[in-house]
């Protein structure tokens, strides 16, 4: 799968407030931007539960999590899925943070995280085996794989876009150390 370009080009500054957002988790809570005050947040966008790239993406988090914890940055999942889909993910695979829906998709496109591919053939049929439109010339649009590493005060401190999951959330970790300047060994 090759990224063609983001849809629409809004992009979120480092060093800029985090637009407000609402979204939905796995248990149907509400998350605003103002429950994440007061500790730094990890706001990861991924394209499809239970697609093998995003199920190691998600456990990667998960085997790291106990790290964030104890720098008090909790780690939020964002995709189009459905709070159902997000909770058998969950379920499947022992997360423990926060899967969220972003219900009618504003914060996926007001970060940037909106992207269109080209796909080639078998690309395209596992695209469309989780019933995701592919068109004639084998293009689609998805959320493009990003993270966003936010500070206390909900100012963007980092942010990684079109990432490659393998190892992607220890590099977030080592970031948010660094952006903390804590000195934990790992």
């Amino acid at each position: 799968m090759d990224f063609l370009k983001y849809e629409p080009e809004a992009q979120i500054e480092i060093g800029a407030r985090i637009p407000d957002f609402i979204l939905i988790d796995q248990e149907d809570n509400t998350l605003r931007l103002r429950d994440l005050a007061g500790s730094p947040a990890v706001l990861y966008f991924y394209p499809q539960d239970k697609s093998s790239g995003c199920t190691e993406e998600a456990c990667d988090f998960r085997d790291v999590y106990h790290d964030f914890l104890e720098l008090d940055c909790p780690v939020y999942g964002i995709s189009p899925n459905n709070k159902e889909s997000h909770r058998e993910f969950t379920q499947e695979n022992n997360l423990p943070f926060d899967l969220c829906v972003d219900p009618d998709m504003s914060m996926i496109k007001n970060f940037g995280t909106w992207g269109q591919f080209q796909l080639n053939e078998p690309e395209a049929d596992y695209a469309k085996s989780f019933g995701v439109s592919v068109d004639d010339q084998l293009k689609v649009f998805g959320v493009v794989r990003s993270t966003f590493l936010i500070d206390k005060d909900g100012i963007l401190m980092h942010k990684w876009m079109n990432v490659n999951y393998r190892g992607h959330a220890s590099s977030v970790r080592d970031q948010l150390h660094k952006s903390f300047k804590f000195d934990i060994a790992f």
